[in-house]
């Protein structure tokens, strides 16, 4: 390229005003665009006088530098909030976030029921109902007290009123509706929770589908506010497991085979659950029972039952809950504000490069 023309002008114009050109001219192939030389070599460039174009090419880059610290600035702030998102939920599943009710009881000489004892109460209830021994004769299943207990040598130490139980003793586990073309919505159709449905903490509700259910299917599978979801199978280990709580907003909905329902019972919050589950020791232990098929991490009803989680008396559990909430309520908010101001930086780059306003026209 001659010394008269600026390789930094051509590229940013071509990246910009170009990238019109280079779509309305490129040949489309499977899966791929393309440009040959000769419309490349069409490709007209606007140039400007050398000491001008080194005038702009410094205004520039000292724009862009004074950008790409803001932008640094901004990412180091995003990483700093991930952390302590992470820290609070790490404390909060410790006992470290929040006044142990074993503490408070003990300043103000109370008794309390600790998380043992709940957990007690909790499957004595269980076997206690008729549906439950009706479904136990019929499934030659063990009672709920006796259902995959979680290996407590192999589990750190908690505290003082609390205990470890396995996610089976703590919930009603089932999986979902197989998509097939038995299900296509006719005459008995209903809202089908999806995988893309399921996000980390959220749900997107903007596009649901429909599934044919079939006599007795909506009793037996319609979720009901507070049901924790969980995505079974990801490409991304990261994204293994991840969790929402369905908020009721669609009435009679069932979901996919792919997502894992959770009832929690009474005594034991989902909100809760949900905060150990995205902790960074709940993480680990997720992660850890997913199993690899061809690049595909998955969970299973059985894994998801296996998985210890942490229990605190419930009235911890409450002060927890409205602790993280509250915390993180802050953390979203701040996030947020993070984004805006990378997608505002964004725009001011492409704004910089507009070539009416860089003068790549003399």
């Amino acid at each position: 390229m001659s010394g008269e023309i600026s390789p930094k002008l051509v590229s940013w114009f071509a990246n910009t005003a170009g990238q019109r050109y280079f779509n309305s001219e490129a040949k489309q192939t499977t899966n791929l665009a393309s440009i040959n030389l000769s419309k490349l070599s069409a490709f007209s460039i606007p140039i400007s006088p050398a000491t001008e174009q080194r005038r702009l090419v410094d205004a520039i880059d000292e724009h862009f530098s004074r950008l790409d610290a803001a932008v640094a600035e901004l990412e180091r702030v995003r990483a700093n909030l991930k952390r302590y998102r992470a820290a609070v939920l790490k404390a909060a599943c410790e006992g470290r976030l929040v006044p142990t009710e074993a503490e408070l009881a003990r300043a103000e000489g109370r008794q309390y029921e600790s998380g043992e004892a709940l957990l007690t109460r909790i499957l004595t209830e269980r076997d206690s109902l008729p549906e439950s021994a009706r479904l136990m004769r019929a499934h030659r299943a063990p009672k709920f007290s006796e259902r995959i207990s979680p290996d407590l040598d192999s589990l750190p130490k908690l505290q003082e009123g609390w205990c470890w139980a396995s996610m089976a003793q703590l919930g009603l586990i089932q999986g979902g509706i197989q998509k097939q073309p038995s299900r296509a919505p006719q005459c008995n159709a209903y809202p089908f929770l999806r995988v893309a449905n399921v996000l980390r903490g959220s749900l997107d509700l903007t596009e649901m589908h429909q599934v044919e259910l079939f006599q007795g299917e909506l009793d037996r599978l319609k979720l009901e506010t507070a049901d924790l979801l969980i995505v079974e199978g990801n490409g991304n280990p990261t994204e293994i497991g991840r969790m929402a709580i369905w908020n009721g907003t669609i009435s009679d909905c069932v979901h996919q085979n792919h997502i894992i329902r959770v009832r929690p019972v009474q005594g034991i919050l989902a909100e809760y659950i949900q905060a150990y589950w995205n902790s960074p020791g709940g993480s680990i232990r997720v992660t850890g029972v997913s199993s690899s098929t061809s690049g595909l991490h998955t969970l299973s009803v059985a894994k998801v039952a296996s998985i210890p989680i942490p229990v605190p008396p419930l009235a911890e559990q409450e002060r927890i809950v409205a602790e993280v909430e509250r915390r993180l309520s802050v953390v979203d908010e701040l996030q947020a504000t993070v984004g805006a101001g990378l997608r505002r930086a964004a725009r001011l780059r492409q704004a910089i490069l507009n070539p009416t306003s860089a003068g790549f026209s003399g």
